[in-house]
């Protein structure tokens, strides 16, 4: 009796275990859950809303124009936060420009129908005509109206190490459920 007690512990131990193990996998290396805190990205995503993060194209893939993706960039955002979720405009090696309300990589302008508003503000001279460093991504909230997004307007281009993940769905609000 005490034999098969034992046995049937460890097998739960060892389940759970394997489950905890499991957990942290995919995490770690697949994908985990976010929510949007604040405004910076309406239209295309709004406070609140629950999004599913990928992390396998940070290992094995390469960041592309036009993601959107979770930033771990604290000592750039103050106010106690941590994470910020942006869509990357440029690449490392790209010319950005912001002119007349309008953004230009690599001397074509970008056609966004996802902004909120039709004007891209110059916050700073240093940070609206640039190459993008080695190593880095220039990123801008999809809220362009003036002082909704803190982004690379304001701070400059980010490591793409900062990169947590990138946004591929959207589950929560449910009338809104999908790709992003």
């Amino acid at each position: 009796m005490k034999n098969k007690v034992t046995k049937e512990v460890l097998d739960w131990v060892l389940h759970i275990g394997f489950a905890v193990l499991l957990a942290l996998l995919i995490v770690f290396f697949l994908g985990r859950i976010t929510i949007v805190e604040g405004t910076s990205m309406v239209p295309t995503l709004n406070n609140n809303d629950v999004l599913i993060i990928e992390s396998i194209t940070l290992r094995f893939g390469t960041l592309r124009q036009g993601d959107i993706v979770v930033l771990r960039i604290p000592e750039l955002l103050g106010e106690r936060r941590k994470h910020v979720i942006k869509r990357v405009i440029a690449l490392e090696n790209q010319h950005v420009q912001i002119r007349d309300g309008k953004v230009f990589v690599d001397g074509k302008e970008l056609q966004e129908p996802y902004i909120n508003g039709t004007y891209t503000d110059e916050i700073s001279d240093i940070h609206s005509d640039l190459i993008v460093p080695e190593g880095c991504i220039y990123v801008l909230g999809d809220n362009r109206l003036r002082g909704k997004s803190r982004d690379s307007r304001v701070f400059g281009p980010v490591n793409s190490k900062r990169v947590n993940g990138r946004c591929i769905l959207r589950i929560y609000p449910f009338n809104r459920f999908g790709s992003v």
